[in-house]
């Protein structure tokens, strides 16, 4: 990745990482790599929002990042036996900003990021270079409850196991804001049947469940704002580390916490009870000790281990690629002017880690 960046003069940075058995991966032979919220609409939507932030398209730095990932997928696969395995957390499209007047899914045409669409799935088609990605379902990509048809978007995805014991749980977050609308009864319910069945990567039929999730978007009448906050600040405690071959990183850059209350992430709890039924129910997603997601915007990693050696789990919110965020630097500790969100996450073994790629020398 870094040859696609250097030229660019751009650089990563190391936001979160947990290198730590508590994860539970046993296997070393697939790599997750995550892309968290794009919220892809046409260039005549993006001038209505001004400098809002839709950062994908500077430089089409994603869409080179992404070329260079899919052709190192084929190399892994054909050379090393081990496969990368590509999510797109959700809120891939924004119909919710595309279609003001519900125009329907088709005003975002076939040329519109045609480069990003067709190295995450198209080119599955077309005999080009492709990450196969699984399209998990965000509450912007629809319009009026109806997904974008050209995707088969995914409500869920566990990590692939024979013997039904997942140690990976992905959404995109939304479904759990669900869970204040409904009264105590249906909690239950909802939790056995969100986190509760183990699926491949991942033929989950969205249904109903994608209907539902999409009434939670805002009323148009909120067209002009964010959905949290237009700048976010992600607390490393420590700063961020330049990403440099053979230099070490810190192996754990997150918040670490024995109480689940005690999580500054506000869908840590909802997702440990939700985990903590399907538990208690005997269902594979009982066994998950990571969860991703996106939704949010706003990058960050929770690592719980119970005084009571109760449950651990790793929640990771890989962050957006939309809006600005503001970090210390591990070289200065000084807290940097805010820049484009921009954000990729990756799970290989029992390391987890968050990226920001930046433009290098800045801040």
């Amino acid at each position: 990745m870094l040859d696609v960046l250097s030229p660019e003069h751009m650089e990563i940075r190391l936001i979160a990482r947990v290198a730590n058995q508590v994860i539970g991966n046993a296997s070393e032979s697939e790599v997750f790599f995550f892309i968290p919220d794009l919220h892809l609409i046409s260039p005549q939507r993006q001038q209505y929002f001004g400098n809002y932030g839709f950062n994908y398209a500077a430089k089409r730095i994603l869409e080179k990042v992404l070329l260079r990932m899919a052709i190192l997928k084929d190399e892994m696969e054909d050379n090393d036996g081990c496969k990368l395995i590509t999510i797109q957390l959700g809120d891939f499209f924004d119909m919710w900003r595309e279609n003001p007047g519900s125009k329907g899914s088709d005003a975002v045409g076939d040329d519109t990021y045609g480069g990003l669409r067709d190295i995450l799935y198209r080119n599955n088609y077309r005999m080009g270079s492709c990450l196969k990605a699984t399209i998990i379902l965000g509450n912007h990509d629809t319009d009026l409850g109806e997904p974008l048809r050209e995707i088969n978007f995914q409500f869920k995805a566990f990590n692939r196991t024979a013997n039904d014991t997942p140690f990976l749980f992905v959404t995109h977050g939304d479904a759990f804001d669900i869970l204040e609308a409904v009264v105590p009864e249906p909690i239950k319910e909802f939790a056995v049947k969100f986190a509760g069945k183990s699926t491949p990567v991942n033929p989950y039929s969205v249904g109903t469940w994608g209907k539902w999730a999409a009434k939670i978007n805002k009323p148009l009448s909120d067209l002009k704002s964010a959905i949290t906050e237009a700048e976010h600040v992600i607390n490393l405690g420590a700063g961020a580390s330049v990403v440099t071959p053979g230099k070490d990183l810190p192996p754990r850059l997150c918040q670490y916490i024995s109480k689940v209350d005690d999580a500054d992430n506000d869908y840590f709890k909802k997702i440990y009870n939700a985990l903590e039924i399907a538990g208690n129910e005997g269902l594979a997603g009982g066994h998950v000790k990571a969860v991703v997601m996106g939704h949010t915007h706003k990058a960050s990693m929770t690592l719980c281990e119970p005084a009571d050696k109760g449950r651990p789990l790793l929640l990771m919110d890989v962050g957006a690629w939309i809006e600005k965020c503001k970090y210390p630097l591990k070289e200065t500790g000084t807290v940097i002017a805010p820049e484009p969100s921009a954000q990729l996450g990756v799970i290989h073994g029992n390391d987890a880690r968050i990226y920001q790629i930046r433009v290098s020398g800045t801040g």
